[in-house]
This record gives C-alpha cells, structure tokens and sequence, in this order.
C-alpha cells in the first residue's frame, strides 16, 4: 500500500462541505466517480461501525466494512477500512480483503480567512492502484464543485437513514401509536417522551412531549400531516413550518427507513443530525 493526497478548494465553510460529505443525497451523487450506485449504511461519529457499499438488482452488497476511527467535526474524519464484502458476504480474511486491511482514508476540512475551505484526501491504496484513485478523486472534487452550485439542499435538508430487521408494517406501527412512539422518542437516555397525542389523517396534527428525565425542560414537538400512504409513506410540516419526510422501503432483510428535514438556525447541523439520528435508531431498533 502507498499513501495519496489530493487537495481542493470550495467556495463554502468547512460546516457546509462536512454536510456535503457524510449527507447521504448528496454523498450518492459525488461518489459516483467511483462507482454508480454507491452509498454507505452507518454514522461518521468516532468509533461508529460503517458500510460503504452498492447493492445489485436483488439488494446483495459490495463494498467496504469500514469504523470511524476519529470524527472532529467540523475539522476531520479518519475511516479504518476493515474487510470487504462480496455480493453481500462480509469478508476479513481473504488475500484481497487483507490487502485492504488496516488502510486508513482521512478526511482534512481547513478553514481559511475569507470563509472558503480546503478538502484533503489522504488515502492508503494498493501502489498499482494509485493513479486510477487519484483520478478518481478529482471527478469526485468536480462533482461536489457541482452540487454545491446546483443544490439548495446543502445545508438545509438533512438526510438520514436507518437500516431496521423489522418488517415496513412494524416500523409504522411504531410510528404512528401514541404508546408505541412513547417508547423510542428520545435523543438520550436522560430524556423521555411521557406524552403523546396523534390524529393520523392529512391536516391531523401530533403533539409529542419531549421532556428531560429529572424535570428540567421539556417542549412539545408536533406538526400537521401533509401525505399520508401507509406504511411506506408519512410526511409532514412542523409547528414552525419545516418540512419533514420520512420514507420506508422494504428490504430483503427487512426495511431502510429514510428521514429527511429541514434544518432550524438554533443548533448547528452537527448537533442536529446526531440527535435527530438517534431518535430514529431508536425507531429502527
């Protein structure tokens, strides 16, 4: 193995290109300079277990068994390739799954003085690979360069996706029933959700009570539902008018459930997106 390094600017902050790398929507698109298809399954929080993979026609993967080795947002990510997996088979052990492994590919986000930022690859790829990954690399810089000046999303809707053992209809019911939705509401474990109202039907409205545990704060989350087709299905607009979805696709293996909403100014986007991630792993748990 040899280490490459490319580099490029990007006329945004390095929040904005953070969100440009680990949102799913808009990794799909700047990947595709390596492969048509791909996509990743995991978090990019340190320590997280990552999948970075295509499907084929009857969902089989293939791709990398990645972790999070370092995540310090919004200033780098270093990913640990650990194996690889071959028509949906993890494999550690073969020659070509050795080869890859431990190789590290570490992301650089460098802030400079008139608000733009610098992106920095550094990569550990077989030698007789090198200049292809290199090439690579620069399509996928000319493809972010694109979707930063061809996409409003950047920044303002957050993506987020959940892979559940559950069955669609399952992960509705828990979507939808007041006492159910009581049982995985909640970003942490020192917060609860003791309430919870539900009129399911378009312009029916939610109310969720979102409360810490000893007291200190609570707020209601709710919103009116928009479009409703069960259990694939359930969008909708929350008290302060942003809009969320979230979508259901059933798996051979279960379900994918994808989440996305328009960010607020109160928090920042890391803030929100791991929150947010939560609750819905809660879901799909």
């Amino acid at each position: 193995m040899i280490k490459i390094r490319l580099e490029r600017d990007f006329n945004v902050a390095p929040e904005l290109l953070w969100e440009l790398v680990v949102d799913p929507d808009h990794y799909r698109f700047w990947t595709e300079a390596f492969s048509e298809g791909s996509t990743f399954y995991g978090e990019w929080t340190k320590g997280s277990k990552i999948r970075f993979v295509g499907e084929d026609e009857n969902g089989l993967e293939s791709g990398m068994i990645s972790e999070i080795a370092e995540s310090r947002w919004p200033e780098f990510i270093s990913i640990k390739h650990a194996g690889l997996v071959m028509g949906g088979v993890d494999d550690y052990d073969s020659p070509a799954a050795r080869e890859w492994t431990p190789a590290l590919e570490n992301y650089t986000f460098t802030s400079k003085e008139d608000g733009t930022c610098t992106f920095e690859v550094e990569q550990d790829v077989p030698e007789e690979e090198a200049e292809e990954f290199k090439a690579n690399w620069e399509n996928s810089f000319d493809r972010m360069a694109i979707r930063l000046q061809t996409s409003g999303d950047v920044g303002k809707v957050i993506t987020l996706r959940e892979k559940s053992s559950q069955r669609p209809e399952e992960i509705w019911e828990k979507l939808v029933t007041p006492e159910k939705v009581k049982s995985w509401n909640y970003a942490s474990e020192d917060w609860h959700c003791p309430n919870a109202e539900n009129t399911l039907a378009i312009g029916g409205e939610f109310h969720y009570e979102m409360a810490a545990k000893d007291g200190s704060e609570s707020f209601d989350f709710g919103g009116t539902y928009t479009d409703i087709e069960p259990p694939e299905k359930l969008y909708f607009a929350l008290g302060d008018g942003r809009k969320v979805r979230i979508d259901i696709f059933e798996k051979p293996d279960g379900c994918l459930i994808e989440e996305r909403f328009e960010a607020e100014q109160q928090n920042n986007l890391h803030l929100q997106r791991q929150g947010w991630q939560s609750i819905l792993k809660n879901l799909a748990g």
